[in-house]
């Protein structure tokens, strides 16, 4: 089922690092429809465009879900952004997400490296741990911008306690992962706890297709710590 929505194709994704302060301003002088911010050691499987789509179409289904007597709508009225408007935070990389109701939205993960992959997509109000990969609009960036520069505690404590008072859509398994390079565990994110143990071969939970390794083979890396 496709939904139409008010913009043009470049209007609908534009890929941030990071967050807070710098990149919130510029999405918000922008005036782009969906703003993605992503960490800066985030992984996502090759066919990341397609899962979108469909996942915008998810997140459109649920929007819609609360005002139609039937979940499957075909509604026609025009978004100004692919993913619906009635949203506030679409938390596409996690490690942890409640448990999926049983009413979330499905899909399969056609195009990447294992098309049985069932992806949840649903509500959360909270429960929510890392903030690999995630989505503002033009409305939300101001209300999240202003949450976090008012916390002490890490940004997805933080940002899983605004999505208690806003409307967050989480899908599950993450879309967007973090990547573990190979080598020493010392290379692997600032805040995980490491020790002094050795990957032979970089890794991403959960994602089938690594565009970070696809990168890496494309570039004919013959390092002694590929990936």
């Amino acid at each position: 089922m496709s939904m139409p929505y008010e913009g043009t194709p470049k209007d609908d994704l534009v890929p941030l690092k990071r967050f807070p302060n710098n990149d919130g301003l510029r999405a918000m002088e922008a005036g782009w429809s969906t703003t993605l911010i992503i960490e800066d050691d985030a992984d996502w499987d090759i066919a990341l465009r397609d899962q979108l789509q469909t996942f915008a179409n998810r997140t459109r289904t649920l929007n819609n879900a609360g005002r139609n007597e039937s979940l499957w709508v075909t509604s026609e009225t025009p978004t100004h952004s692919p993913y619906g408007d009635d949203w506030d935070l679409l938390w596409l990389g996690n490690c942890a997400v409640p448990t999926a109701p049983d009413d979330a939205q499905t899909f399969s993960g056609e195009g990447s490296g294992d098309s049985s992959q069932m992806h949840y997509v649903f509500p959360v109000r909270g429960g929510m741990s890392c903030l690999y990969g995630y989505a503002v609009n033009p409305r939300s960036v101001r209300t999240l911008m202003g949450w976090l520069l008012d916390v002490d505690e890490s940004t997805d404590f933080a940002a899983s306690r605004y999505c208690e008072c806003f409307r967050c859509i989480a899908v599950w398994p993450e879309l967007i992962g973090s990547h573990k390079p190979a080598g020493p565990h010392s290379k692997d994110s600032s805040i995980s706890e490491t020790d002094d143990g050795w990957r032979d071969q970089g890794e991403s939970r959960n994602i089938g297709n690594s565009a970070v390794l696809d990168m890496i083979q494309k570039m004919g890396h013959k390092g002694p710590w590929a990936g």
